[in-house]
């Protein structure tokens, strides 16, 4: 399942229920592990990833939920409370056929782009960016390296720091197919290149999730879910500063395999040397969707089972 945190409320949000229309959101109380129905939005079933406000913005509260349509086309605003599900934003691409309808919004959280969103169809191949009024800054269209479409799904945008290399001050994509390609974008104009370095050639497959260590550092966990219909799972890795060359700001990335996936820690040394470290693999218990960072609730914490709320896989 997609999923993101809302760190004042201490839940995470997430979007369950797939194989159902609607699309169907929910929180989990981080200390509890209660799961309580948030809202429903318009659109198909398909997988749509989703971004939690940090802060105010706009005029829209902390922990408003933005969610793309499923199938594209819009985005909705989804109010702390549940209620209202407004519309932010209309006329984006949006479409596909099959199951390659899925979409996602991410937020600019570093001011590169004016705090602005993100929002990417993976059924056309376009990727917008999205003003504070709900307005089209620009449109691009990603295509792999053989000219076909992509199918743009994770990602995330990043500002400055000498960690991130090359990658500092570009939206970051990668793709729902297996491929090994991720890509780059400026968030000022859209101009698009394949990443480089080429971080899926390392990694073996492009990423399916992209996340920052929090700058804060603190006792946080890496929180990973899992489909496997109705044993599906969040599960909990704690003790990350044993990562070696771990600092605060350094960047995750998650990549999905056959009923599993892994998770690698990402940085840039000197002279933008790459390093690369894979810190954990899942094989065997479900396909790796999502990742986000949150607080360690009390120690020993090892598993949050959601069971029964995930009715259909979605198909490669």
């Amino acid at each position: 399942m997609k999923m993101d945190y809302d760190w004042v409320r201490d839940r995470f949000v997430i979007q369950y229920l797939y194989g159902q229309a609607p699309p169907h959101y929910a929180t989990i109380d981080l200390m509890t592990k209660a799961i309580a129905p948030l809202a429903t939005t318009a659109g198909y079933h398909y997988e749509t990833l989703l971004t939690v406000l940090p802060s105010a913005w706009a005029s829209y509260p902390q922990g408003t939920t933005f969610v793309p349509r499923g199938g594209g086309g819009e985005i909705y605003a989804i109010d702390p409370s549940g209620a209202p599900v407004t519309t932010f934003a209309t006329g984006l691409p949006g479409g596909g056929t099959g199951w390659t309808n899925y979409s996602t919004v991410r937020r600019d959280d570093f001011g590169v782009a004016s705090n602005d969103l993100f929002y990417a169809n993976e059924g056309t191949g376009h990727v917008v960016r999205v003003n504070a009024g709900g307005n089209a800054v620009w449109t691009t269209m990603l295509r792999r390296p053989d000219g076909a479409i992509a199918r743009p799904e994770a990602m995330i945008v990043l500002g400055s720091n000498p960690r991130w290399g090359p990658f500092q001050n570009h939206v970051l994509v990668g793709e729902n197919d297996v491929v090994m390609h991720n890509y780059m974008i400026d968030p000022a104009t859209g101009a698009w290149s394949y990443m480089s370095p080429a971080l899926g050639q390392v990694m073996g497959g492009t990423a399916e999730s992209f996340r920052i260590y929090p700058f804060s550092g603190g006792n946080v966990a890496l929180y990973l879910s899992l489909y496997n219909g109705p044993a599906s799972t969040i599960w909990q890795l704690t003790n990350l500063t044993a990562i070696p060359g771990l600092q605060p700001g350094d960047l995750f990335v998650a990549r999905e395999t056959p009923n599993g996936g892994e998770v690698w820690h990402v940085y840039f040394g000197a002279q933008n040397q790459l390093f690369a470290q894979k810190v954990v693999t899942v094989a065997g218990d479900g396909y790796l969707e999502d990742m986000v960072f949150a607080p360690v609730p009390e120690p020993g914490t090892a598993l949050l089972l959601v069971a029964g709320v995930l009715l259909s896989r979605r198909r490669r």
